[in-house]
């Protein structure tokens, strides 16, 4: 492949691919066109540092960029889309693989254009900023919740190594009655009791802090861009304050998806299959797509079949199989989603017991 010097007379009229791979330090950048590698550069990340990179290319009839999905979010994506430009952000576990032996920065921002310019890269789903920003809140709940999980065990896991067991009147770990006797507790080294109080400071600060961004939520949910479809899916009883604005939130978009079974392989819920010749082996689900909403579905299936006769009656039928509850439940994630999804496209409430 050929590197041209008179960049701005080979690309006139012609269409332009960049791949981008993007670091917080700086971007390498790779410019294709007609069959040809125009130029590679490393610049600093900066948007004007590429927008005068882009200079010599203003005789191209268009310019089309691609980055990986990561660390970097949408923001290029949007700078670049406001400009007039087209870009795709693909997910890095959709890259078609090479065997390559050899990886490097350059090689990878050449890959990106050389893929986009072959129609080879698959696109993430970009949501309206308002919509990210909401949906930061719901995944920074789920990162208190795994944080307040870990301080508690680090309680319990204290409390062992001194043979310390809960009273059996203190029934409820985590009351008010049971953080008291914890603060109450003598240690023979005083050492060990500013640790504890170190501990249950930390238990507590979580606990304050996983409170009021549940309060937010709360609140988003009775937003005008919100409240009509979230009325609609919490009408079922199992489906709560969090799993309804992670849905909303997550998938925002439902006629994105063609069809319900693309729609569950997005969730990650679909069994994963191999076939060879006339023997077809579903496996495990894929475990692809959206890890946030398919753990607050499955959560919520397990409350859903207590309440819901025709998903209920699904469950009984998969676990009869001889399947445990754990793949039972999580083919009820799955008809819960598309049933969700189906009230909020029809605009409809769900009803209970409609097959």
């Amino acid at each position: 492949m050929k590197y041209y010097k008179n960049i701005e007379k080979f690309v006139e009229n012609k269409q332009v691919f960049c791949g981008m791979d993007v670091h917080e330090s700086h971007w390498n950048i790779c410019f294709y066109s007609d069959s040809t590698v125009l130029e590679k550069q490393r610049i600093p990340a900066e948007y004007q540092r590429l927008k005068i990179c882009l200079e010599k290319y203003s005789t191209a009839r268009n310019i089309q960029f691609v980055y990986e999905a990561g660390f970097s979010g949408f923001w290029l994506y949007r700078l670049l889309t406001h400009d007039g430009y087209n870009c795709i952000v693909t997910p890095a576990s959709k890259m078609v693989l090479t065997g390559d032996k050899v990886k490097t920065d350059d090689r990878d921002a050449e890959k990106l254009a050389l893929y986009l310019a072959a129609d080879l890269l698959k696109s993430v789903y970009v949501p309206a900023d308002y919509v990210e920003s909401d949906r930061r809140v719901v995944r920074r709940r789920a990162q208190l919740v795994r944080k307040q999980t870990r301080a508690k065990n680090e309680i319990r896991s204290f409390l062992y190594l001194h043979g310390i067991t809960r009273p059996e009147h203190l029934s409820k770990n985590w009351s008010k009655a049971f953080l008291a006797w914890l603060e109450r507790l003598d240690f023979k080294q005083s050492s060990d009791k500013f640790t504890m109080t170190q501990l249950l400071q930390t238990y507590r600060m979580i606990r304050d802090s996983l409170a009021a961004v549940t309060r937010y939520i709360r609140q988003l949910s009775q937003d005008t861009k919100y409240v009509s479809a979230y009325k609609r899916i919490t009408s079922l009883r199992g489906v709560g304050l969090i799993t309804a604005m992670t849905l909303l939130l997550e998938i925002n978009d439902f006629s994105r998806f063609k069809n319900s079974d693309h729609f569950g392989s997005y969730l990650g819920l679909t069994p994963s299959q191999y076939s060879s010749g006339g023997h077809v082996r579903l496996g495990h689900i894929t475990r692809q797509g959206n890890a946030h909403l398919r753990r607050v579905l499955i959560e919520s299936a397990w409350t859903v079949i207590r309440h819901e006769p025709v998903l209920r009656a699904k469950y009984e039928r998969i676990k009869a199989k001889g399947n445990n509850g754990k793949k039972a439940i999580v083919a009820i994630a799955r008809s819960l989603a598309i049933r969700l999804r189906r009230c909020l496209l029809d605009q409809t409430d769900y009803v209970v017991g409609v097959c």
